[in-house]
């Protein structure tokens, strides 16, 4: 009963004695067979040539180490015709030959290895009383036998960075078993070629629609159905209506318009950073070095923006001027796209500890009460745990906004305060708007998005498509996509119109889309614990050990 507990019931050991040493258990173990086999010859032996003892690791037992002490014989090799004279018995699928751990051992290290790594392993199996070297533990999942997998028929494809932006490789998954079953080096067509030749039992391929997959299957697997992602159609047609926003930027002013503003009209283009004016009165008012600070920030911007147009101008391609100027590729094309200077996009408003207690504070503000210390006080007797200066920043915004005694005598008071110059949306914000679900948005969304489409037309005419193509892919009415690309196609939209081209070149992919049930979400999700994996092994996530730890299949 002890050796089937202690030890596998295939070892063909049995336990002599169980001692203690510093904490560490012992087991003085020994073979029960007659004889051995030969390993060269298979020649059974009988004949014991000598004895000598093993120490290797085991598992843990109550927390405490485990060391078997194990007698091994050395037997003659009766077989003339063997080049052996002597051999060890050996003690199949317990200890291999050489080894300083048992199997059972080493196959849990290496499944602590390949959920948390190398360092992070060597702690938690030191406290699990199975210690072992961090190197080790590498050298355990490198070493770790490769499974057959059944021949997929539906995957998913889609990259992953090396490091973001400039350099990417593949991951191959089986949708029907929910698991990744190849990593590639690159993403190029010519490797996603040669990886769907090997595996020529593939029917459906789920994809992105990048230039370099749809190449890759098309030439790979001729015959296999192509699924484009129902997501990333999604992402294109927001990234479009993006694109939109940038060349209509009254729609990104309006936006910023409070909803009770009577005129809906957008603010004139402005920064909002220069706030020194002169009343009707001769009042100066300085800005804040964090205004001026802004300001050179504009002026930096406005330079960029200028230098960028004039190379434009000047026949000059955008991958040249990214060179010349160090911009981002992206900012290049949305400035040469845009109708004017771009300006900085309002930020939104953070939830703050302070504003369940305005209420309270702006009728305090309006019946007299302007002291800030005094303020403080009383919404600290209410509740408030924040500290003072965020009180502080309030007071001192509505103090510039408030007139002063001193304006009251020389009769300023009866000079409305100058309200704060519009900022534009972003149009990365804004565009979420356009693509939400209109139920879904709060009644400030809905006002900014009613000052949207009144400030612009086309807007409102692209957003009545957009919502249309969300439609169609959501409730997969596969029917409506193609009058969906003939309406586009006949309306004035580029950006749309761009958008209805590359999808009619992908008319079969984005078919199957709305028609089967694929999709790159298993993919996605795979690649995020891909992302894990490689920012757990620090530096040393190199693709043999990046590919190890992949594609190990989890231990239930």
């Amino acid at each position: 009963m002890l050796e089937q507990l202690l030890l596998a019931e295939t070892s063909g050991l049995m336990v002599e004695s169980i001692e203690v040493e510093e904490g560490i258990i012992v087991l003085v173990i020994a073979s029960d067979a007659c004889g051995a086999v030969c390993p060269e010859c298979q020649h059974v032996s009988q004949r014991v040539h000598s004895r000598y003892w093993r120490r290797p690791a085991d598992l843990s037992c109550v927390g405490l180490r485990m060391r078997l002490n194990i007698e091994v014989r050395r037997f003659f090799c009766d077989n003339p015709a063997c080049p052996r004279e002597t051999f060890a018995e050996r003690f199949s699928g317990f200890l291999e030959p050489f080894a300083r751990r048992t199997n059972r051992l080493a196959s849990k290290q290496r499944q602590v290895a390949l959920t948390t790594g190398g360092e992070a392993g060597a702690v938690v199996l030191r406290g699990l009383g199975m210690p072992v070297s961090p190197d080790t533990l590498l050298r355990l999942m490198l070493c770790l036998p490769e499974d057959s997998p059944p021949p997929p028929r539906v995957i998913g494809v889609d990259d992953w960075a090396w490091r973001k932006g400039q350099r990417y490789g593949t991951l191959v998954v089986d949708l029907e078993r929910r698991c990744p079953i190849d990593l590639l080096e690159d993403r190029s067509a010519d490797s996603l070629v040669a990886w769907l030749q090997a595996h020529p039992s593939v029917e459906i391929i789920s994809r992105d629609r990048g230039t370099e997959y749809i190449d890759g299957a098309t030439r790979g697997a001729p015959d296999a159905t192509q699924v484009a992602d129902r997501w990333h159609l999604l992402q294109n047609l927001r990234e479009a209506l993006e694109r939109l926003l940038d060349q209509h930027r009254e729609c990104l002013y309006a936006a910023a318009t409070l909803p009770a503003t009577a005129n809906p009209e957008p603010p004139t283009p402005m920064p909002d950073t220069d706030r020194t004016n002169v009343s009707d009165e001769g009042k100066n008012i300085r800005p804040t070095r964090q205004e001026q600070r802004r300001q050179a920030t504009r002026e930096r911007r406005v330079e960029r923006y200028q230098r960028v147009m004039e190379l434009h101008r000047q026949g000059v391609g955008v991958l040249t001027i990214v060179r010349e100027t160090g911009l981002n590729r992206k900012t290049i094309r949305r400035y040469i796209e845009s109708e004017g200077f771009p300006e900085m996009a309002q930020r939104r408003k953070l939830r703050s500890i302070l504003d369940p207690y305005l209420p309270y504070v702006e009728q305090r503000w309006a019946a007299g009460e302007h002291n800030g210390t005094q303020l403080y006080r009383e919404i600290q007797q209410q509740g408030y745990q924040g500290s003072r200066s965020r009180l502080a920043i309030w007071v001192a915004q509505r103090r510039r906004a408030t007139p002063t005694s001193a304006d009251t005598a020389v009769g300023v008071s009866d000079v409305a305060p100058q309200p704060a110059k519009a900022r534009p949306w972003s149009a990365r914000y804004a565009v979420w708007l356009l693509v939400k679900a209109p139920e879904t948005l709060s009644a400030d969304q809905q006002a900014a998005l009613a000052h949207m489409l009144e400030a612009s037309p086309v807007v409102r005419r692209a957003y009545n498509f957009g919502q249309a193509l969300i439609r169609i892919v959501r409730e997969r009415i596969s029917k409506a996509l193609d009058p969906w690309l003939e309406a586009v196609q006949n309306y004035q939209i580029p950006e749309l119109r761009r958008l209805a081209r590359s999808l009619t070149q992908d008319k079969a992919a984005v078919h199957a889309a709305l028609v089967l049930p694929w999709s790159n979400g298993q993919t996605e999700g795979q690649i995020n614990r891909l992302k894990l994996i490689k920012r757990q092994m620090y530096g040393r996530a190199k693709f043999d050990l990046l590919r190890a730890r992949v594609l190990a299949r989890p231990v239930v």
